[in-house]
């Protein structure tokens, strides 16, 4: 008997002395939502440790270009908001092919047709305001409403030099407006500073009336008291579904598939809608509370084609400079 439980004994010592798999993420996630993600993970996968590195997607795109000019992308996982992006990544053969079994529940819309990629949060750029400054009837419906004289010097927004879900407004305003269009709302005295997360605590503590910020910011404000509220565009919402994909040159693909696999599972998008308020991309998991229906946002979205947004980006970003900077 002695020698049995020893034998266990040495059987267990080993297993926790055995070395985690260690796999990169970087991301654009803000950080209180990927650390929710990463605990649940780490907790159903013991023995793969996930290391992030976070920033604004344009920061992260610059990290894995200065990689890419190095010789060695140091991700295993990249997990942005923006899916022109990853049309960049796929042609230069630095995504891996990767079909996740949960993938099977996520919408052909959201997701590459040949599986380099797939979506795994639904966010919209909406119009919110201050319910302390603004009446909701007071408020503007639509795009077109920003360049009225009332909301003047009072608007912020992104840049879309820093956030990739401000580039992507940012391109379909031209598409629809045209540049034109961006000088008024220059000329009506729309701030714009770094981030989203910037966006959203400036409008809740009065600095702004009007913001052009993300929808799930704004909910989980609100949520918390915090005098805000929101407006999905009566047409043209623009709507972003925040791919994942796996570095080719990761030398760790099968904690990569495992942690993709996770984020695209039943259990990682409630995560994603309990602690983030983010709209998830499986039909079979319950909306935040106060989102509209996802086939009502899909009917009054702007069709974006991901690859032109791709093509025109450096366009897009040096004549925003230059009417903004």
């Amino acid at each position: 008997m002695k020698k049995a439980s020893f034998i266990i004994f040495l059987v267990l010592l080993s297993t926790l002395l055995l070395p985690k798999t260690q796999i990169t993420l970087y991301t654009s996630v803000p950080s209180a939502i990927i650390t929710e993600i990463e605990k649940a993970f780490e907790k159903v996968y013991p023995d793969i440790d996930v290391v992030v590195w976070r920033s604004g997607t344009s920061k992260v795109t610059a990290k894995i270009l200065a990689e890419m000019k190095a010789g060695e992308i140091k991700a295993d996982v990249l997990w942005t908001a923006d899916p022109s992006y990853y049309i960049y990544l796929k042609e230069k053969n630095l995504l891996m092919k990767y079909i996740s079994p949960e993938s099977a529940k996520v919408p052909d819309s959201f997701k590459d047709k040949d599986g380099y990629f797939t979506g795994t949060r639904i966010m919209s750029v909406i119009i919110a305001y201050n319910t302390d400054l603004l009446k909701k009837e007071e408020a503007p419906k639509n795009w077109e409403d920003l360049l009225k004289e009332e909301y003047k010097d009072s608007m912020v927004s992104a840049s879309p030099l820093y956030s990739g879900t401000s580039l992507v407004w940012l391109y379909t305003m031209v598409k629809l407006h045209g540049w034109g269009f961006l000088e008024k709302l220059s000329e009506n005295g729309l701030t714009i500073v770094s981030s989203n997360k910037t966006v959203s605590q400036e409008l809740a503590n009065g600095s702004y009336k009007v913001a052009i910020v993300l929808d799930y910011m704004i909910r989980s404000l609100k949520a918390k008291g915090s005098p805000v509220d929101l407006i999905y565009p009566e047409k043209n919402n623009v709507l972003i579904w925040s791919p994942i994909g796996i570095i080719a040159t990761t030398k760790h693909p099968e904690g990569a598939k495992k942690f993709v696999d996770f984020v695209l599972s039943r259990e990682g998008q409630k995560v994603l809608v309990e602690k983030g308020s983010l709209i998830p991309v499986r039909p079979d998991v319950d909306m935040p509370e106060g989102a509209p229906k996802l086939e009502e946002l899909l009917k009054r979205s702007y069709a974006i084609d991901w690859k032109d947004l791709k093509d025109v980006t450096d366009e897009l970003k040096d004549t925003f400079s230059d009417i903004f900077e």
